[in-house]
């Protein structure tokens, strides 16, 4: 059900709970970025992920990594920020076969060990084709064996994965919610079957709703990130192409498929667009294939003049975010997210918030997050703020967080605001590890909104007043309420007073477009303002209503 949070501690609690098992989501904390010399990136890139975080180098020998000090030396990097990790690789594709980082049911980090053995060619977009899928004749041995050489590196237990799990093509929101296209199941088929798939990404990754889309590639390796990226736990960003591609229709169906699917905070994903002209033939611009690393966004280009707008839609998109655009010897089918992973901070101080869209005017909203320190070292309270202004000023005000029922869990009180009015918001927290963290992350130049109206629906279709009616208005000992269902089913109607609790409930079953009606007679409350909120199947109406 779509629920607009507007309640004060009868409160809509969306996220994932921190005792469940997840895959971390490449927006989260991380320590930095790990590559591979020799380079499959070019020089510009090095620096830049060593600029603030570390940037994280696989080397097979001494002499490697001689050379690649050398060399970085001689690019400008900050060697102070390189970290040397020894283990035999075969390709330069980390996110293909590098690690996916978990945290288990204690919240414990762990590394998750697939797989890998290459890039089978295969057909898509509605082929009908079944040849034998195109694999390499060599193996990935060496690529295959470096998360064991990792988890050893960090300390941290290897989770074995029985199937592929081929980093470019998945997608996850670090809170049990992962994409990716058939591919993915079809080659591990051989030997793990779907419900095998999906059983061990349950039990192993945590992945609870595992979402495939059909292969849209016409022929090819068939990996979500050159098609779509998450840019957070409710926003999709996707790959837009010109009418004459052979594989537009394809994407628009794939585009469809991630639209009619609901994000962990129980509302539709939303679905944003970029353009990806074509460079050469029927290859585009994999703009998509960019890469989240705390707080920048790198994005591959093609040295073409598309690569500005595509940088532009970042920045719309990502308010806060440093976006930077790189040239590379880049494909349609591999750029700048394949070839780089992000080595995430296993003490991190995570946060989570559903935000609520709309708000009742007139009446105070209740703004909760859970917030978790995975370095177990305690938040330090007075970190703990929310920060808030009304759409127009320049001065944020502060209000402290309070926990409320619910491990992690916190919250502060906006006052009551007008119909109209727009509130602009992020939270801060810092733990006694030196962790300090906002959300968004990019705070204060990225934050949320939530905008208080005198009338609040979840359905976007449900006809007001059309199927509501509330009289007399105001009311004093009785309230008649009339609600006309478009279905047979039960109707739920509730009242709260301005402090969250629940003064009355009743339901009935409604029959298609019938009249359904209730009556409230207010026992010992007093004048002023209520909130009536009534549900039926998906639809959920919250109504302001007044007694003198």
């Amino acid at each position: 059900m779509r629920i607009f949070s507007v309640l004060f501690l009868i409160l809509f609690f969306g996220f994932q709970s921190f005792s469940q098992r997840r895959m971390v989501a490449e927006w989260e904390p991380a320590y930095g970025t790990l590559i591979r010399w020799p380079l499959g990136i070019p020089a510009d890139l090095v620096v830049e992920l060593a600029r603030n975080d570390t940037v994280f180098v696989l080397v097979e020998n001494a002499n490697q990594q001689s050379q690649a000090t050398y060399t970085f030396s001689s690019y400008g990097v900050n060697m102070n920020h390189c970290r040397f990790i020894m283990a035999n690789t075969y390709s330069h594709w980390t996110r293909d076969w590098g690690p996916h980082y978990v945290f288990d049911e204690n919240g414990n980090a762990g590394i998750a060990d697939p797989m890998f053995d290459g890039y089978p060619w295969v057909p898509g977009c509605n082929s009908k084709s079944v040849s034998a899928p195109l694999r390499e004749m060599r193996g990935y041995e060496e690529d295959d064996a470096v998360n064991i050489a990792l988890a050893e590196e960090f300390r941290l237990p290897l989770i074995s994965f029985p199937a592929y799990l081929t980093g470019g093509n998945i997608m996850t929101d670090g809170q049990g919610r992962a994409f990716s296209t058939r591919q993915m199941f079809d080659e591990s088929a051989p030997f793990c079957n779907e419900v095998c798939f999906r059983t061990q990404s349950a039990q192993l990754l945590g992945i609870q709703q595992y979402f495939i889309t059909e292969n849209p590639e016409v022929h090819g390796i068939q990996h979500i990130d050159c098609y779509a990226k998450f840019l957070d736990e409710e926003r999709i960003l996707v790959k837009d192409l010109p009418v004459s591609h052979p594989e537009y229709a394809c994407v628009r169906q794939f585009t469809d498929f991630l639209a009619s699917q609901t994000s962990c905070y129980g509302r539709p994903y939303e679905i944003y667009r970029i353009f990806c002209p074509v460079t050469t033939g029927d290859e585009v611009a994999a703009y998509t294939n960019s890469l989240i690393i705390n707080k920048k966004v790198l994005v591959p280009l093609f040295g073409i003049p598309q690569d500005e707008q595509a940088l532009q839609t970042y920045r719309d998109l990502m308010p806060g975010y440093e976006v930077i655009g790189f040239t590379g010897s880049w494909y349609y089918y591999d750029a700048l997210h394949c070839r780089t992973m992000g080595i995430f901070d296993p003490h991190m101080l995570v946060m989570r918030h559903k935000q609520p869209r709309l708000a009742a005017a007139d009446f105070p909203l209740n703004m909760v997050i859970k917030i978790d320190d995975r370095s177990e070292t305690g938040l330090i309270s007075e970190s703990l703020n929310l920060y808030w202004r009304e759409q127009g000023n320049i001065q944020w005000r502060i209000l402290p967080l309070q926990p409320i029922a619910g491990p992690d869990s916190l919250y502060a009180q906006l006052p009551a605001m007008a119909d109209g009015s727009t509130i602009q918001y992020y939270f801060a927290a810092a733990d006694s590890s030196g962790r300090e963290e906002t959300l968004p992350r990019t705070a204060p130049a990225g934050y949320y909104t939530v905008e208080f109206t005198d009338q609040i629906t979840s359905n976007e279709t449900l006809r007001i007043p059309e199927q509501l009616s509330v009289f007399p208005v105001p009311f004093s000992n009785r309230l008649h309420i009339q609600f006309t269902p478009f279905a047979d089913g039960e109707v739920n109607a509730q009242v709260f007073d301005i402090a969250g609790r629940k003064l009355w409930e009743s339901s009935k079953n409604g029959q298609a477009n019938g009249i359904t009606e209730f009556i409230w007679e207010p026992e010992a409350q007093g004048s002023g303002f209520y909130l009536l909120r009534i549900s039926f199947k998906d639809q959920v109406v919250i109504k302001k209503i007044m007694r003198q």
